[in-house]
C-alpha cells in the first residue's frame, strides 16, 4: 500500500509536468512563428517606404526633364533652318542654353525620314525609330542606341508641325537624352548605412548595357530572371505580379545568405527600381528586440520546469500534509511573485516598442518633411533662376538689339525681384521658427497705415481689373502702440493672395473695424479681406498655416509662390497675441479674418493732423522736384562697401544720379576718411554692415564719436544685406539714420534719403 501511495504521489506530478511543459512547448513554437511574421511584416513595410521614396525621387527628376524638352520645343516654334549648319549651330546653342552639358544629357533632332541630327550634324537612321510611330505626342523609354556606349532615358516630344529647312527637310520630333548613371543620386539610399544594393533596369528586367558592378550581388544581365529562380522565391513570374500590385517585397536565399527585396515599377520611364539589403541589416533594432523576448521566454520556461521538478521532488519527501500545504503556499506566492515580474516586464517591453515606433514616426517624418522642403525649394527657386540663366544667354547672343536687351533686361529683373521674395520668405519663417523674431513697437495711425497698403495695393488690383473696396467701420482710436511693419506684411502677404487668387475683374473688399474694448488701455481691431476667387478645399483650409503647402489643382498651380506667406503671417500673429479665421468655398471665394489688441496711444490726434499736412506739403514739392532731379544730384558721398562688385554697382547707380563718392572697403578706413575730412566734404554716409577689420554699427559709433563739426549730424544710412526689423533697430540704435536693404533699389534709396533729410530739416527748425 505505501508503495503504491508512493508510486501514486510520484506518477501524478510527472504528468502534470509533462502536460505544461507540452503546453509551454507548442505555445512557445506558435509565438514563434508569430514573431518570424512579424519580423517579416516590418522589414518589408521599411522596404517599402524607403523603394517608394526612391521611387518618387527618381520620378520627380526624370519629370524635371520633360521641362527642359518643354523650353526647346517653344523655342523652336518660330525658328528657321537654312542648311543643316543651322541645324548643328541650334542644337549647339540649345545644348549650352540649357546646360545639357552639365547633366550629362544631348538633343537631338529627328526629320521625316528617321534621320538623327545632333550638334555634329547628321549621323544616320535613329536604331529607335519604332519606338515612336504609335502616331502620339510624347514617348519616354529607356535606349541604348546612342553612339556612346551608355543606357539613355529618351523623351520624345513631337512637334505640332514639321519644321521645314531650306533645303526641304522636315524635322517631326525633338529627343532629349539623359544617361541613366547620372541619377545615381537619385535612386541611392544610404538608409542601411550602404549595405544595401539599387538596380535601375529596363521594363524587361534587364541591366543596361553597362552598369554591372562586381560587387553586386545578382551579376546576370537579366536581373529579373535570376531573381525569380532564387531558392524560397515565393514569386515566379515578378512582371504579372507588378501587374497586379504596386509594390512586391519578399524574401530569399543566396549562398547561404538570406536576402529581402523590393521591386517597384515607374511605368512611364520604362523603368523598374529593384532595392536589395541582406535581411541582418533589415529592421535591424526590431529583430534584436524579438530575440530578447524568445531568450527571456526561454529562460522562463527552463525556471518553470526548474519549479516543477523542485515541486515534485518535494511531494516525493514530504508527506506531512501540513508542510505539504505551507509548501504550496509558497510555491503560490512565488508564482504570483514571477507572475507580478512577468506583467511588469510585459509592460516595460510594450513601452519600449511603442517608443521605439514613435521614434520611427518621427524620424520618416523628418525625412518627408526634408524631401517636401528640398524638393519645393529646388523647383520655386529654379525656376526664377532659369529665367534668370536663360535670359541672360539670349542677352549675350542679341547684344546688339536694343529692344531685346530692354526685353530681356525686364525680364531677367523681374523674375530676380521674384527670387528675392523668395530668399526673404525662407529666412523669415526661419527667424520666426528659431524664436529670433521680436515686435518693434512705436507709436502709429492707424488710417496712415490704411492708406499707405491701399496706395501699394492698387496698381495691382487695376493691372488685374479687380474692383477694390476699403471699408472702415467705428473707428474711435486712431492712435495705437504697434509693429507696423508686421501688421502692413499680415495685411499685404493677405491682400496679395486674393490679387493672385482672383481671377480677372473679381472683386476684393479690405474692412477695418474697431470693436468693443476689452480694456481701458486697449483697442480691438478685426481686419478682413474678402475676395470672389478660386476659393480652397475644406481639406486645404485645415493645412493652410503649414510652411510649403498648397493647394494641388490645375488652375492655382500655375500661380508662383513660396507656400510660406500664410505660414509667416500665422507665426506673426501668434506673436502679437492675435488670431485668424479662414472661411473658404470652391469657385466661391475665401474671407480671411484677422482680430488684433493694440495698447492706446497717448499721442494727440492734432499733432498726427499737423504732421499730415507738413508732409503731404512736403512730399508735393519733393515730388515736383523728383520729376526734375533726383534727391542725392549734386552729393558728394562717403560709401562703406567691402564688396569690389556692389560697390562698383553703386558707383554706376550714384553716378546716374549725378552723386559722386569715394569708397572704402571696410568701417574703419570709413571712419579715418570722415575724421580727415573737411566740414561740408561730405553730405551723406552709405553704411554696410558686414565688414572686416571694423563693422559698420561699430563705425557709426566712432563718426559719432569723433571731435568733427559734423560728426553729430551727417545722415548715416544702412545699406545692406541684413533686412529684418530688429537689424533696422539695430542698426538706428547704433547712431545710423535711416536703413535700405540690399540689393540696391535706387528709388528706395532716394526715398530713404529724402525721408532723412526731412527729419533733419524739421528738428533744425523746430
Amino acid at each position: 500500500m505505501r508503495s503504491d501511495r508512493k508510486k501514486n504521489g510520484i506518477i501524478l506530478p510527472v504528468l502534470l509536468a509533462a502536460c505544461l511543459l507540452a503546453i509551454m512547448v507548442v505555445g512557445g513554437s506558435h509565438f514563434t512563428s508569430y514573431l518570424q511574421k512579424q519580423i517579416f511584416l516590418e522589414r518589408t513595410t521599411q522596404l517599402n517606404e524607403i523603394t517608394s521614396q526612391v521611387r518618387a525621387n527618381l520620378s520627380n527628376a526624370l519629370d524635371s526633364h520633360w521641362n527642359y524638352l518643354t523650353i526647346l520645343v517653344n523655342m523652336m516654334r518660330e525658328r528657321r533652318f537654312g542648311s543643316e549648319a543651322e541645324v548643328e549651330s541650334f542644337i549647339g546653342e540649345m545644348e549650352a542654353v540649357l546646360e545639357t552639358d552639365g547633366y550629362h544629357a544631348m538633343l537631338l533632332l529627328l526629320d521625316s525620314r528617321g534621320n538623327c541630327y545632333d550638334d555634329h550634324g547628321k549621323y544616320g537612321v535613329w536604331t529607335d525609330i519604332d519606338r515612336i510611330s504609335g502616331g502620339e505626342e510624347r514617348y519616354t523609354f529607356i535606349s541604348d542606341s546612342s553612339r556612346e556606349e551608355h543606357s539613355y532615358w529618351t523623351f520624345v516630344q513631337k512637334l505640332d508641325k514639321p519644321l521645314v529647312s531650306g533645303d526641304g527637310t522636315a524635322f517631326t520630333h525633338v529627343i532629349l537624352l539623359k544617361d541613366v548613371e547620372t541619377l545615381t543620386d537619385y535612386y541611392d539610399s544610404d538608409a542601411y548605412g550602404g549595405h544595401n544594393e539599387t538596380y535601375i533596369l529596363k521594363n524587361n528586367g534587364t541591366r543596361m548595357h553597362d552598369n554591372i558592378d562586381p560587387d553586386n550581388t545578382i551579376q546576370a544581365y537579366n536581373v529579373l530572371k535570376v531573381l525569380e529562380e532564387m531558392e524560397g522565391q515565393r514569386y515566379t513570374n515578378l512582371r504579372e505580379m507588378l501587374t497586379k500590385q504596386d509594390v512586391i517585397s519578399a524574401n530569399f536565399t543566396y549562398n547561404g545568405t538570406e536576402y529581402y527585396y523590393c521591386l517597384v515599377s515607374l511605368e512611364a520611364y520604362d523603368t523598374l527600381i529593384l532595392f536589395l539589403i541582406p535581411a541582418q541589416f533589415v529592421a535591424y533594432g526590431t529583430v534584436n528586440m524579438m530575440g530578447a523576448v524568445i531568450r527571456m521566454l526561454l529562460l522562463l520556461m527552463v525556471a518553470i520546469a526548474v519549479l516543477l521538478i523542485a515541486t515534485m521532488i518535494f511531494f516525493a519527501r514530504q508527506r506531512s500534509s501540513q508542510r505539504l500545504y505551507r509548501q504550496e503556499q509558497e510555491n503560490l506566492r512565488r508564482q504570483e511573485e514571477m507572475n507580478e515580474k512577468l506583467e511588469e516586464s510585459n509592460v516595460m517591453l510594450a513601452r519600449s516598442k511603442e517608443t521605439a515606433e514613435q521614434a520611427f514616426q518621427i524620424a520618416e517624418e523628418a525625412n518627408r518633411a526634408k524631401s517636401s522642403f528640398l524638393s519645393n525649394m529646388s523647383h520655386d527657386i529654379r525656376t526664377p533662376m532659369n529665367a534668370v540663366v536663360g535670359f541672360a544667354a539670349l542677352l549675350a547672343r542679341d547684344a546688339d538689339k536694343p529692344d531685346k536687351v530692354r526685353e530681356y533686361t525686364e525680364k531677367i529683373t523681374a523674375s530676380s525681384q521674384h527670387l528675392l521674395g523668395l530668399i526673404n520668405d525662407i529666412l523669415d519663417i526661419s527667424k520666426i521658427e528659431a524664436g529670433k523674431t521680436t515686435l518693434n513697437l512705436t507709436d502709429e495711425n492707424l488710417p496712415e497705415l490704411i492708406e499707405g497698403i491701399d496706395s501699394f495695393i492698387r496698381p495691382q488690383m487695376k493691372a488685374k481689373r479687380h474692383t477694390f473696396e476699403v471699408l472702415k467701420k467705428d473707428i474711435r482710436h486712431e492712435n495705437v502702440v504697434m509693429d507696423k511693419l508686421r501688421l502692413n506684411q499680415i495685411l499685404v502677404n493677405l491682400l496679395s493672395n486674393a490679387v493672385k487668387y482672383t481671377p480677372e475683374g473679381g472683386h476684393i473688399v479690405l474692412t477695418v473695424q474697431e470693436l468693443p474694448q476689452s480694456g481701458k488701455q486697449l483697442a480691438h481691431y478685426r481686419f478682413v479681406v474678402e475676395d470672389n476667387g478660386y476659393g480652397m478645399s475644406e481639406a486645404y483650409v485645415q493645412k493652410i498655416f503649414q510652411a510649403f503647402t498648397r493647394e494641388e489643382d490645375s488652375v492655382t498651380n500655375k500661380i508662383q509662390g513660396t507656400g510660406l506667406g500664410m505660414a509667416i503671417t500665422k507665426n506673426l500673429l501668434d506673436l502679437m497675441g492675435g488670431s485668424i479665421l479662414v472661411k473658404s468655398e470652391k469657385n466661391k471665394g475665401s474671407v480671411f479674418t484677422v482680430e488684433l489688441e493694440f495698447a492706446v496711444s497717448d499721442r494727440p490726434a492734432d499733432q498726427d493732423l499737423e504732421k499730415d499736412n507738413g508732409m503731404t506739403g512736403n512730399l508735393a514739392e519733393e515730388g515736383a522736384k523728383e520729376k526734375e532731379e533726383s534727391i542725392l544730384c549734386g552729393m558728394h558721398i562717403l560709401v562703406a562697401e567691402d564688396n569690389e562688385i556692389n560697390a562698383e554697382i553703386l558707383k554706376e547707380f550714384l553716378d546716374m544720379a549725378g552723386a559722386s563718392c569715394d569708397i572704402y572697403e571696410n568701417g574703419k578706413l570709413a571712419a579715418e576718411a570722415f575724421a580727415d575730412s573737411a566740414p561740408g566734404q561730405y553730405q551723406l554716409i552709405l553704411m554696410d554692415v558686414q565688414m572686416p577689420v571694423m563693422n559698420g554699427y561699430e563705425a557709426t559709433r566712432t563718426i559719432r564719436a569723433l571731435n568733427h563739426p559734423l560728426a553729430k549730424k551727417i545722415p548715416i544710412i544702412a545699406m545692406t544685406a541684413n533686412a529684418f526689423a530688429e537689424d533696422i533697430r539695430d542698426a538706428l540704435e547704433a547712431g545710423m539714420d535711416g536703413h535700405a536693404a540690399k540689393p540696391v533699389d535706387m528709388n528706395v534709396l532716394e526715398q530713404t534719403v529724402r525721408a532723412v533729410l526731412e527729419r533733419e530739416e524739421k528738428g533744425t527748425v523746430d
